[in-house]
């Protein structure tokens, strides 16, 4: 499989990976549920688990300075918000964040 069939079969199968772990759902109910093969799935997932770890261990990734560079798994990356207990302790053990991420819809 050439390079650009590889990366577009790895972009649709990542987004049919996080739309089943969005769901809430079993691997195997939400393939059987959405007429998914269990074998295809599980074969997928295996892969890009593999090509995320072995980019993870490359020392020298390249810098991105723009989005549309980004893999449909490189965008996929989300946050999720902490909310603080609305009752506050003593002000000696009060939460001082050192730095707050924020991101705006364009």
């Amino acid at each position: 499989m050439d390079k650009i069939t590889h990366q577009v079969r790895a972009e649709h199968w990542a987004r049919i990976l996080n739309e089943c772990m969005n769901s809430g759902m079993s691997k195997t109910a939400w393939c059987r549920a959405n007429g998914i093969s269990e074998k295809q799935f599980f074969y997928w997932q295996r892969i890009l688990r593999r090509e995320a770890y072995e980019a993870s261990q490359n020392p020298s990734l390249p810098a991105v300075t723009d989005a549309g560079q980004l893999s449909a798994v490189q965008k996929s990356v989300s946050f999720a918000e902490i909310k603080l207990p609305a009752v506050l302790p003593d002000a000696s053990s009060v939460f001082h964040p050192d730095l707050v991420v924020t991101a705006r819809e364009k």
